[in-house]
């Protein structure tokens, strides 16, 4: 099984459990716990938010995306870089959030635009035509950023912090 499935499954049982438990839904990412003080659920929050879902067609398209998007990097990256990526690029648009925003936000939608923008990179970078069709899937995202919930901050720094790792990572292998 993949690390992507795993995330699938996770993301399903949270976004259930989150329907009929509906204090997990606390755990969208705001900064209340830790302007309140509250460093145990702040903490538990970094865990759960990147598993919510706002509704059910919500974590359809993005588990489609992921089985589709997730299973091809993962191939590409190795499990150890996709984990190491995926920790990376979590923590990175965490922080973001809190200090950036005040809305309540969840996470999964952005990890689709990191991929897309990362799938992107890739295709230019081995000169494949292809890429020019995915810079337009990512220009319709940056479009969706400016309609109501949903977050402008957090599909900015998926983005952006891909582009750290692929630039990272590409400077590594040239040295």
């Amino acid at each position: 099984m993949t690390v992507s499935n795993i995330f699938i499954i996770i993301s399903a049982i949270v976004t259930a459990l989150a329907t009929f438990v509906t204090w997990i839904n606390d755990f969208w990412i705001n900064n209340n716990f830790l302007w309140e003080s509250m460093y145990h659920l702040f903490f538990m929050q970094f865990f759960l938010y990147q598993f919510i879902h706002a509704w059910i067609l919500h974590f359809i398209f993005n588990a489609i995306f992921i089985y589709i998007f997730w299973n091809w990097l993962e191939d590409i990256m190795w499990k150890t870089k996709y984990i190491i990526f995926f920790v990376f690029n979590t923590f990175f648009v965490w922080i973001a959030l809190l200090f950036l925003t005040k809305e309540n936000t969840v996470w999964i939608s952005w990890f689709c635009m990191a991929i897309l923008t990362y799938f992107t990179l890739e295709l230019f970078t081995k000169k494949n035509p292809e890429y020019k069709w995915w810079v337009t899937a990512i220009i319709v995202n940056i479009i969706i950023w400016f309609y109501p919930w949903i977050s402008l901050i957090g599909h900015l720094f998926w983005a952006v912090s891909w582009v750290v790792f692929f630039l990272f990572n590409k400077n590594k292998k040239t040295n």
